[in-house]
C-alpha cells in the first residue's frame, strides 16, 4: 500500500514497495498494490511524506508500515534492499530508479537525511536497479557528489548511455573542474542543484562559472531554492 499515491493520477513509484514486491514474487507470492479485493496474508504500507501519515489511521494494526513519513529508522533487510525492483508494480513508469549512495555529510537543520541515514556511504551499483529496457535512470542520492564512489557512478552512466536525472539535486559546493568535466559528459536534460541558503551564493557562482567553462548550457542548470 502506497500511502503517498492514493488518489493521485500520476504517482511516483515507491522504491521500497517495488523491492518488497520483487522479494515476495521470487518466493511465489501474489502481489497487489493498494486495496486488493481479496484479504492478503501480509500487508505493507509505505509513507514518505509526513503530511500523508494520517492516511494510516483506520488501517488494521497488523499492517507493516515504513517510510520517513512515519518512521525514520525503519529499514529493509539487506536481501530485500539490494534486490532488483519490481517495476511492473507501477506499469506506467518507464524509468529505473535507485540509490548509489545513502546519507549526507551535511547537517542542515531543515533536512532529515543525516538523522535518517547517517554520514554518506557508497550503496549500490547502477546495474543493481537499472532495468535494461528503460532509457532513463532517476538517481535518488541525497548528495551524490559527496560520495566516495561518485566517479564510479558516472563511469557506469557513461557506459550505459541512457538519460539520467539526479532527482534530489547536486551539491554545487563540491563542483570543481574535475566534477564539471564529468557533469559535462553525462546524458542529462537538466542538472539540478541545491541553493538552500543565501550564504551559499559565492559557491553557487563559482560552480556555475566552472560548469559554463566546460561548455554546459545555462539553460541546463536548475536550482532548488
Amino acid at each position: 500500500m502506497d500511502l503517498d499515491v492514493i488518489k493521485q493520477r500520476r504517482p511516483f513509484p515507491n522504491l521500497a514497495l517495488m523491492k518488497l514486491s520483487a522479494y515476495h514474487k521470487a518466493r511465489g507470492d501474489e502481489i497487489f498494490l493498494n486495496f486488493p479485493l481479496c484479504q492478503p496474508d501480509t500487508t505493507y504500507a509505505s509513507c514518505i511524506f509526513t503530511w500523508n501519515a494520517k492516511r494510516r489511521n483506520g488501517l488494521p494494526p497488523d499492517i507493516i508500515i515504513g517510510g520517513s513519513g512515519t518512521d525514520l529508522k525503519a529499514e529493509l533487510s539487506p536481501e530485500i534492499e539490494h534486490i532488483m525492483p519490481d517495476y511492473s508494480l507501477y506499469p506506467d513508469v518507464n524509468f529505473s530508479l535507485g540509490f548509489t549512495s545513502r546519507g549526507c555529510p551535511r547537517k542542515c537543520p531543515w533536512c532529515i537525511v543525516r538523522e535518517k541515514e547517517g554520514n554518506i556511504i557508497p550503496w549500490a551499483s547502477i546495474y543493481e536497479f537499472w532495468y535494461q529496457q528503460h532509457k532513463k535512470i532517476v538517481l535518488l542520492d541525497n548528495n551524490l557528489l559527496a560520495s566516495p564512489n561518485w566517479r564510479e557512478v558516472f563511469s557506469e552512466l557513461f557506459t550505459i548511455g541512457v538519460e539520467v536525472d539526479v532527482n534530489q539535486g547536486l551539491d554545487i559546493r563540491f563542483v570543481d573542474d574535475e566534477v564539471a568535466f564529468y557533469l559535462g559528459k553525462v546524458n542529462a536534460r537538466k542538472l539540478r542543484f541545491a541553493f538552500d541558503h543565501l550564504s551559499y551564493e559565492p559557491s553557487v557562482r563559482q560552480g556555475i562559472d566552472l560548469l559554463l567553462k566546460r561548455g554546459i548550457s545555462p539553460s541546463k542548470l536548475s536550482f532548488y531554492a
